[in-house]
């Protein structure tokens, strides 16, 4: 794997698809993270709406937030079906989304 010198941090509301478009157009290598999708949003809402992205957003990571262990494992297997290069397990976050599960 080649050595990542630039990535985009995950920001809620800001590195939606249309951000990462945008920052993909800087930079072909950067490792873009999508915004922290929480496993709620995953398990009980829209997957494609959350997790679905261009072939040339790669290399994508996927930034799962929760506290529930499998839950997060759950969203993972789901995360890595729709070929994110990377899943980042955001545990630590004081959000309410995250912390509740």
């Amino acid at each position: 794997q080649e050595a990542r010198r630039l990535s985009v941090a995950p920001m809620m509301d800001y590195t939606d698809r249309f951000d990462r478009y945008f920052l993909r157009q800087i930079s072909k290598r950067a490792l873009l993270y999508t915004e922290m999708v929480t496993t709620g949003a995953i398990i009980h809402g829209d997957q494609d709406r959350h997790l679905w992205f261009e072939e040339q957003e790669h290399p994508i990571v996927l930034q799962l937030g929760g506290s529930d262990p499998k839950a997060l494992a759950k969203c993972a297997k789901i995360g890595q079906g729709y070929g994110y290069d990377e899943i980042n397990l955001n545990v630590g976050c004081p959000s309410d989304r995250v912390s509740s599960g």
